[in-house]
């Protein structure tokens, strides 16, 4: 059953994860500071390995657990805030494809990093990675153990010269200046050699020139808009996962684009924002 998603709403997957939880959570607090609704999404995880082919499975049991996970998660929202709106929908079919078609009409997607699958093999769940790559809003993926009342004071943004790294910061300023935390603006890349095509014609030192003096333009922008937001630049020759992922440590939540100026056309989910994704301890924010 698909329910009514207020436009502008949070929308959060809701099973009985911890992760899940932990990101409930996380969402209560934004939709707190945010003024906005939240929407509890709950769809029927079909890769349990208890429950293939729905076998041993009665199908109104099912829709019952459900249900309970629903009114569960309502309660915990209403019990930090019972002035938050809250809807539910409880739609059948795989959760990845209800959150990415409310999406549509959402300002966040908010979900754990892993759901209450058994099968915890990869660093990130399969419905969160489907999500983090096909919806239509920015999306937010929590781990169980990220510690949702952190008090770093900082949201590290990865940047660099493509449309959605502006967006990203764009999200990092507005979150900073509505928690009152520091930015920390990261590039990180790493050529291959000398005649690494994303140098073109240009060395090492000319290409860190020209990247920091088109990143610090965008943050002047802004900061223009946000002046008491504090800023901190980082331009490295390094690894950018393995950069965003040791700031992740430091950090309240990490802001990057679904795909940098690299890779092909087409792709929906870069490796730099997947492997981040599966790996940075802190709450994950990627933009479309």
């Amino acid at each position: 059953m698909e329910g009514t998603l207020q436009t502008g709403s949070i929308v959060v997957g809701v099973d009985t994860s911890t992760s899940s939880m932990t990101a409930l959570d996380w969402a209560t607090e934004y939709a707190q500071d945010a003024h906005a609704p939240i929407h509890l999404v709950h769809g029927f995880s079909h890769d349990r390995p208890d429950l293939v082919f729905n076998m041993g499975a009665d199908p109104e049991d099912l829709y019952a657990a459900g249900e309970r996970v629903l009114v569960r998660a309502r309660n915990r929202i209403q019990l930090r805030d019972r002035m938050i709106q809250v809807s539910t929908s409880h739609p059948d079919g795989y959760p990845a494809a209800a959150l990415v078609r409310a999406s549509a009409h959402a300002q966040l997607v908010v979900l754990g990093s892993h759901g209450d699958s058994m099968l915890h093999i990869s660093s990130l769940g399969e419905t969160a990675h489907q999500v983090a790559a096909h919806a239509a809003c920015p999306v937010a993926i929590v781990r169980k153990d990220s510690a949702v009342e952190s008090a770093f004071g900082r949201i590290t943004v990865g940047v660099d010269r493509s449309d959605l790294a502006a967006k990203a910061l764009a999200w990092a300023f507005d979150e900073a200046e509505r928690t009152g935390a520091e930015v920390l603006a990261l590039h990180a890349w790493q050529p291959r050699d000398a005649k690494d095509p994303g140098l073109g014609s240009a060395d090492w030192a000319s290409y860190t020139a020209a990247c920091r003096s088109q990143i610090e333009g965008a943050i002047a922008q802004q900061q223009v808009q946000h002046p008491k937001v504090k800023v901190l630049t980082e331009i490295s020759d390094g690894n950018p996962t393995r950069s965003l992922v040791r700031e992740s440590h430091a950090s309240d939540a990490v802001v990057i684009g679904a795909r940098g100026s690299g890779g092909f056309e087409g792709l929906l989910l870069g490796r730099v924002a997947r492997d981040v994704l599966g790996h940075a301890t802190c709450p994950v924010v990627v933009m479309h």
